[in-house]
C-alpha cells in the first residue's frame, strides 16, 4: 500500500509539472508585415518590408503614445499605405493594431483605418470613431448578407485608445486597451479582397458625406499576418499602456508644423502646455 501511495504521489507531481506552462515572452516582431512608429514624423514602414506610407494635406508631428505621433486636422489630412501590406486583407488571418486620440467633436463619424473601394457593403473593412454614439464602428463585409456583425465597441472619452482588430478563420474580434470587447462569427468566413489601398482618414464614405476625416493624433500602427491571441494583444498593449501617457512631453516640431504654433524657430515645444485654437488643448 505504501508503494502504491508513493507511486500515486509521483504521478500527481508529474501531472502538475506538465500542467504548468512556461511563460513565453511576446515577440512583437513575429509576423509583423508593416509597422509605422511615426517617430521620424513621417510614414515610413519601420518593419523594413517596403510598405512606406504617403502623407497628404498638412500632417504635423505631435506627442504620441510613444515618442512622436501624427496630428491630422480633420479637413485635408490623410495617409495611404501602398505596397505589400495590402496583400494580407483577403480571406486570410490578420491583426491590425493602432493608437488614436480624437481632438474635437465632429458631427459625422471620423474615418480611421480602412481598405474600401467605394462606399458600399462589398469586400471591405472600414473603421470609424463615432463621437455621437461614443463608439468605434468596425465594418468588415464581403457583401450585405455576409459580414462580421456586432464588432462595434463603446469608448466614452476623447483620450488615448489602443484599438485592435483580429480576424481568425471564421471569427473576428475587436479589442480596446488590450481587452477583448466584441467577437463575431461567420460559418463560412468573410472575403474582404479589393483593389483599394490601405488608408487612414480616407474612407470613400467621406466623399459621399457619410463620414469625415480624422481630427486628432495617430500612433503605433501595426499589421500582422496572423491572428494574435488574447494574451498577445494584452502584451502588445502593455508595451505602451494609455495610463502611462505623459500629459506634457517634449517633441520635435517639423517644418510642416501647425501654423498656430507660438514658436519662431520651430525647434521644440511642450505638447501639454499649448492650446490649438482650432482643436483645443492636446
Amino acid at each position: 500500500m505504501k508503494i502504491f501511495h508513493v507511486y500515486l504521489l509521483a504521478l500527481v507531481f508529474i501531472f502538475f509539472l506538465t500542467a504548468i506552462r512556461t511563460p513565453v515572452e511576446f515577440d512583437s516582431g513575429k509576423g509583423l508585415v508593416a509597422y509605422y512608429s511615426f517617430n521620424e514624423c513621417d510614414a515610413r514602414d519601420d518593419s523594413g518590408n517596403g510598405s512606406n506610407g504617403e502623407m497628404y494635406g498638412d500632417i504635423s508631428c505631435w506627442c504620441g503614445i510613444d515618442d512622436d505621433g501624427l496630428l491630422l486636422d480633420g479637413e485635408r489630412d490623410y495617409l495611404q499605405f501602398p505596397g505589400p501590406v495590402n496583400r494580407y486583407f483577403t480571406t486570410s488571418d490578420f491583426t491590425i493594431s493602432f493608437y488614436f486620440k480624437v481632438e474635437g467633436y465632429l458631427l459625422f463619424p471620423q474615418s480611421l483605418l480602412s481598405k474600401r473601394e467605394i462606399c458600399d457593403d462589398y469586400n471591405m473593412f472600414d473603421i470609424h470613431r463615432d463621437m455621437q454614439k461614443q463608439q468605434v464602428i468596425t465594418n468588415v463585409y464581403e457583401n450585405p448578407q455576409k459580414f462580421y456583425g456586432g464588432l462595434n465597441t463603446g469608448v466614452d472619452s476623447k483620450g488615448w485608445y489602443h484599438y485592435a482588430l483580429v480576424r481568425e478563420g471564421f471569427r473576428a474580434r475587436t479589442y480596446i486597451n488590450g481587452s477583448l470587447r466584441e467577437e463575431s462569427y461567420r460559418c463560412s468566413g468573410v472575403d474582404i479582397s479589393n483593389e483599394a489601398v490601405l488608408s487612414f482618414s480616407d474612407s470613400p464614405c467621406i466623399r459621399t458625406g457619410r463620414a469625415s476625416r480624422f481630427k486628432g493624433v495617430l500612433d503605433e500602427l501595426r499589421v500582422y499576418d496572423h491572428a494574435l491571441t488574447e494574451e498577445e494583444i494584452a502584451s502588445l498593449y502593455a508595451l505602451y499602456p494609455v495610463e502611462n501617457v505623459q500629459m506634457d512631453c517634449v517633441t520635435f516640431a517639423p517644418k510642416k508644423s501647425p501654423d498656430w504654433l507660438p514658436i519662431t524657430d520651430e525647434t521644440s515645444y511642450l505638447c501639454g502646455s499649448l492650446t490649438n485654437p482650432v482643436i483645443g488643448s492636446l
